[in-house]
């Protein structure tokens, strides 16, 4: 309801010729209503902050199994890429399964690195598991390749 009587103050305030000009070189390339994806955009940001906050009595009990650092870079000449995944809060009383495959960006398996997938399990008070990425090394010249590891 808020939104929508955002958007209403949005569409009939006074505004320059200068945002009608935009306006329309937006609507002609295909980029649509600026004040429509704003509202949109602001409702959904509002939305995502409201789902995501937990319970306070649910953050003791919770556990969060996730990739130590959201970004691993390395040398193609050092061999094994070795990524932390740690499981975090919780009770530590459960054990947890955890399924990982690694997928293409700019670099290929089998070419540029070694696929890999398995199932990490976490025991009854481990927090800390490795998964480790074999990386070919070759002598031709290439720019930063990525690739993916999702779990």
């Amino acid at each position: 309801m808020v939104e929508l009587a955002n958007y209403y103050a949005l569409l009939h305030q006074q505004k320059s010729r200068a945002f009608y000009r935009i306006q329309a070189t937006r609507m002609m390339i295909g980029a649509g209503n600026v004040l429509k994806k704003h509202a949109a955009d602001h409702a959904r940001r509002t939305a995502v902050t409201d789902e995501e906050a937990p319970e306070e009595e649910d953050v003791g009990v919770c556990s969060r199994i996730s990739f130590e650092s959201a970004h691993s870079q390395c040398m193609e000449n050092c061999g094994v890429l070795t990524l932390a995944v740690v499981c975090q809060g919780g009770l530590g009383e459960n054990t947890f399964y955890v399924d990982y495959r690694t997928e293409d960006g700019s670099a290929n398996a089998g070419s540029d690195y070694e696929y890999s997938e398995g199932t990490l399990v976490f025991k009854p008070g481990e927090t800390h598991k490795e998964i480790k990425v074999g990386i070919i090394d070759d002598d031709i010249f290439e720019d930063d390749e990525h690739f993916l590891c999702a779990c």
